[in-house]
C-alpha cells in the first residue's frame, strides 16, 4: 500500500501537471515575445564573432597552429547569427499563430539550435583550451530566457549532454580536461534543468493567480454594471426608472433648449389596468405591461427616452418634436397598443392606454417638472374623456 506521503507527492504532482497545463498557451506567447526580442540582439553578437575571427584568419601568417580553431568557429559563429535571424523571422510570422504547432515549439528550436550550436562551438575550442563557459552561460541564459515545461526542459537539457558528452570526445585528447569538462557538462545540465523548473513553477504560480484576479475583476465590473442596471432601469420592463427618467429627461431638455428646438413629453397610462390584475392575475398584469414597454419602445424613435414612472404609467421624452409631431407619434403608440394581441392562458387580454401631451419651445424655456405637469393634466383629460385617447 501506498504511504501518505507518497499519496501526497502524488496529488501535488497531478495539481502541478494540471496548473502547468493551464498556463501552457501564456508560456507560448511569452516565448515567442521573448524570441522576437533577443534573437536580433544575439544574432549581432555572433555577426561581429565572425567578423572578428575572419580578420584573425586574414591576418594570421602561414601556418598559423590555431588555423582549424579559427576557421570553425567563424563559421559556426555565422551559422548561429542565420539562425538566429531565421528563428526572428518565424517568431515574427507566428506572432498571431501561436496554437499551431510551430507556434508552440518555436522557442523550444530556438534554445535547442542555440544549444547545439555553442556544443560545436565549446567542442572547437577544445583544440586550443579546455574552456567550457560558453556551454555554461548559453544553457543558464536559456532557463532564464524560455519558460519550458519541466518534461520538456529535461529532455532538452538531457539530450544536449548527450551531444555534449560525445562532441568533446571528438577534440579533447587530454583524458584529465576530457573529465572534468564531462563531470562539468553534467553539472551545468542539471542546474539549469532545476532552473528552468524553478522558474516554469514561479511563472505557473504569477499567471494563475493574475488570470484569478482577472477573474474576480470581470466578476466585480459585471456586478457594478448589474447594480449600475438595476439602480438606472425598471426591473420589470427594463425601461427607465422615474429617477433616471427624470435626470435624463432635464439634460436632454437643457441640450435642446441651447440648440433652439422644441421638445414633446407623453404621458399613457394604460386603461382600467386594475380589472386585468383582478380578472387575470398579476402574472398577466406584468405581461401586458412588458408588452406595452417593448411596443412603445420600438415606436419611438432610438433618441428618445422611454420610462415607466410606477404601476401601469410611462413616459416617452421625444427631443427635437413639436407639439404636433408628439401627438401623432403619441396616436400611433396608442393604434398599436389598441390592436396588438395579448395572449395569456389561452385569453386575449385587450390592452387600450390614454395620453397626455405637452411640449415647449426654446423661447418658452419650460422645464421639465412644467411639462410634467401639463402632460399629467392633459392626461387626466383624456381619462376623463372615456379613455383610449390622446389630448
Amino acid at each position: 500500500m501506498n504511504s501518505p506521503h507518497i499519496l501526497r507527492m502524488r496529488h501535488q504532482w497531478e495539481q502541478w501537471r494540471i496548473e502547468s497545463a493551464l498556463v501552457q498557451d501564456d508560456a507560448v506567447a511569452v516565448d515567442l515575445d521573448r524570441v522576437r526580442n533577443l534573437a536580433p540582439l544575439f544574432a549581432v553578437l555572433d555577426g561581429v564573432l565572425f567578423l572578428v575571427f575572419l580578420y584573425l584568419l586574414l591576418g594570421a601568417p602561414d601556418h598559423d597552429p590555431a588555423h582549424r580553431w579559427k576557421l570553425w568557429s567563424m563559421w559556426l559563429h555565422l551559422g548561429s547569427c542565420t539562425c538566429l535571424i531565421a528563428m526572428w523571422a518565424a517568431a515574427r510570422a507566428l506572432q498571431h499563430r501561436q496554437r499551431t504547432w510551430a507556434g508552440r515549439n518555436i522557442g523550444l528550436l530556438a534554445v535547442g539550435t542555440g544549444i547545439a550550436l555553442v556544443i560545436g562551438e565549446v567542442a572547437v575550442e577544445q583544440w586550443v583550451t579546455p574552456n567550457i563557459t560558453a556551454f555554461a552561460l548559453v544553457c543558464v541564459a536559456t532557463s532564464l530566457a524560455i519558460y519550458l515545461h519541466p518534461r520538456t526542459a529535461a529532455w532538452l537539457y538531457g539530450s544536449a549532454y548527450v551531444a555534449f558528452y560525445f562532441a568533446l570526445g571528438w577534440t579533447q585528447t587530454n583524458p584529465q580536461h576530457l573529465m572534468s569538462n564531462r563531470l562539468s557538462g553534467l553539472a551545468i545540465c542539471g542546474i539549469s534543468w532545476a532552473l528552468s523548473v524553478m522558474l516554469w513553477r514561479k511563472f505557473t504560480i504569477i499567471t494563475l493567480q493574475r488570470k484569478q484576479l482577472e477573474k474576480a475583476n470581470a466578476e466585480l465590473q459585471q456586478k457594478q454594471r448589474e447594480l449600475e442596471r438595476l439602480t438606472r432601469q425598471d426591473g420589470l420592463t427594463g425601461l427607465f426608472n422615474r429617477n433616471t427618467f427624470t435626470e435624463l429627461s432635464r439634460s436632454e431638455l437643457a441640450r435642446s433648449q441651447r440648440q433652439g428646438s422644441s421638445t414633446t413629453i407623453v404621458l399613457l397610462d394604460l386603461d382600467y389596468f386594475k380589472r386585468i390584475n383582478d380578472t387575470w392575475g398579476h402574472p398577466a398584469g406584468d405581461a401586458v405591461l412588458r408588452h406595452a414597454a417593448t411596443l412603445t419602445s420600438g415606436t419611438v424613435r432610438s433618441t428618445d427616452l422611454v420610462g415607466r414612472l410606477g404601476g401601469e404609467e410611462f413616459i416617452v421624452l421625444l427631443p427635437h418634436t413639436t407639439i404636433d409631431a408628439g401627438r401623432r407619434i403619441a396616436e400611433k403608440i396608442r393604434q398599436r397598443l389598441e390592436t396588438s394581441v395579448i395572449q395569456w392562458e389561452g385569453n386575449r387580454i385587450p390592452v387600450t392606454a390614454s395620453f397626455g401631451v405637452s411640449s415647449t419651445t426654446a423661447a418658452e424655456k419650460l422645464d421639465f417638472d412644467h411639462l410634467y405637469t401639463e402632460a399629467d393634466k392633459a392626461l387626466y383629460l383624456a381619462k376623463h374623456q372615456g379613455r383610449n385617447r390622446v389630448v
